[in-house]
């Protein structure tokens, strides 16, 4: 390890915190495009305010339209791209603090983008502005390119990339460390139907297919006051909370779970299942309902459906039912999958349809699974790094989140979350310690000289 480099980045560390602190108070959750805001106006802020950061440093900078941006240093050679993105989940509900207040406090950087991906984006470019402050005379080129719409379908990006050039090989700072190696596919399917006679009017729940569901709510129009007793007999298989409350001819249920990332939804509680399965339970639902209930329901892994497995490379298959809105003629769900990479997805969108026959089945957008051999000059050179800084045996991970690895030629995930750290992305008062996030600027910066150099 390079320690006078390291020092560098140590004298850097207030004004990392200060511009990752700053950067979280952009409310970046994608919204319909404005103007020259392609996914709303707290998005553009955030890449003006990131690319602001890198000019005020002496970087290289330019915006491509609001959609994406980078910062850059060295002038020839060949192109390694760090790719992070701007853009957040929305903030849902349960929260300590300010979800965009960017509080620093109790040694943890608050709010939403804290862990993903604001947070570890800012390490990696304060990563780069120390190397050029450092005095590396660069023989090749780092690119960091700042996604505005990763969690909403990656437009942003493939935009950037019909403007500007594809990096050879490269990292993202948005998952876990060591070393991400291997991705699972991910698929969303939109599943509709019409309704049956019901008195449920209407149906609402989730924020976005892939989070697990905190909350849902369903309005039945009934004169039967008894209903509320019989939620007191019912009891969710998730411990899911259950509210329920009687007004002008009409009960709203509510119920309550957990959140949590898509990719890994036995950590959540599903709020929108606990409410479907009490739906069947109190002889409300139609035959749509019944039959989500049925196939879908609480499982995480698709087994209902037929389409549980698993594969040595990535481990198994797993299902987050995301969202549901429904009135009195329509239903409609979103369900988020994410595939081993030896699995096809057309032979999944098969068994879907056969299980769900009366319904309409939709493949959204389709992310391919990643792999990257262990044998290649990246992770190896990836592990030298991480091992020369943390000074911990580097190994290799498979994950069902989706990352901007996908979206060059030999590229993984690198970072930020530690072995043995709690996992908070997607969930009410996300954080990263404020040692973790300086430490991620060590490693990339180590990362960066030796590329550079």
């Amino acid at each position: 390890m390079n320690k006078e480099l390291d020092n560098v980045v140590m004298s850097l560390k207030e004004d990392l915190f200060k511009a990752a602190s700053e950067i979280i108070k952009f409310k970046s959750v994608e919204n319909p495009k404005e103007e020259d805001a392609p996914f709303g106006k707290g998005a553009k802020e955030a890449l003006e305010y990131a690319l602001k950061v890198g000019e005020k440093y002496g970087l290289t900078t330019k915006n491509v339209d609001n959609y994406a941006g980078h910062v850059e240093y060295g002038k020839s050679g060949k192109l390694f791209g760090v790719l992070g993105h701007l853009d957040v989940v929305p903030e849902g509900d349960g929260w300590n603090v300010d979800p965009y207040g960017g509080i620093i406090k109790d040694g943890y950087l608050w709010g939403r983008g804290a862990i993903d991906d604001k947070g570890p984006t800012m390490a990696a470019l304060f990563a780069l502005i120390a190397v050029k402050k450092f005095g590396v005379e660069p023989k090749s080129r780092v690119r960091i390119i700042f996604g505005t719409n990763e969690e909403t379908g990656w437009k942003g990006l493939e935009y950037y990339f019909k403007h500007e050039e594809m990096p050879e090989w490269g990292v993202t700072p948005d998952a876990d460390f060591p070393i991400i190696n291997c991705e699972k596919g991910i698929v969303n399917f939109e599943i509709s139907a019409k309704r049956g006679k019901s008195s449920v009017v209407s149906i609402q729940g989730g924020e976005a297919s892939n989070m697990v569901a905190a909350h849902a709510k369903a309005v039945v129009k009934t004169e039967d006051r008894d209903l509320i007793k019989r939620i007191n007999d019912f009891t969710p298989k998730n411990g899911t909370k259950i509210e329920a409350n009687y007004s002008n001819g009409e009960l709203t249920v509510e119920t309550f779970g957990k959140s949590a990332h898509g990719s890994k939804p036995e950590e959540g509680v599903n709020a929108i299942a606990a409410l479907l399965d009490f739906l069947v339970h109190a002889g409300l639902a139609d035959e749509s309902i019944k039959l989500i209930n049925e196939k879908i329901g609480y499982e995480p892994d698709g087994k209902a459906l037929g389409i549980a497995g698993s594969d040595e490379a990535s481990g198994k298959l797993t299902l987050n039912l995301g969202t549901i809105q429904a009135d009195e003629e329509n239903l409609k769900i979103v369900i988020n999958i994410r595939y081993p990479i030896f699995f096809n997805v057309e032979m999944i969108e098969s068994q879907i349809k056969m299980a769900l026959r009366g319904m309409i089945v939709k493949m959204q957008h389709n992310q391919k699974p990643l792999y990257v051999s262990p044998d290649s000059d990246l992770i190896k050179l990836l592990s030298e790094v991480y091992e020369d800084v943390t000074k911990e045996k580097a190994f290799l991970i498979a994950i069902g989140g989706g990352t901007y690895a996908r979206a060059i030629p030999n590229a993984v995930a690198f970072g930020p979350l530690f072995p043995g750290r709690k996992s908070l992305e997607h969930q009410p008062n996300e954080r990263i310690k404020l040692d973790d996030l300086l430490m991620v600027s060590r490693i990339y910066a180590q990362l960066i000289y030796r590329i550079l150099s």
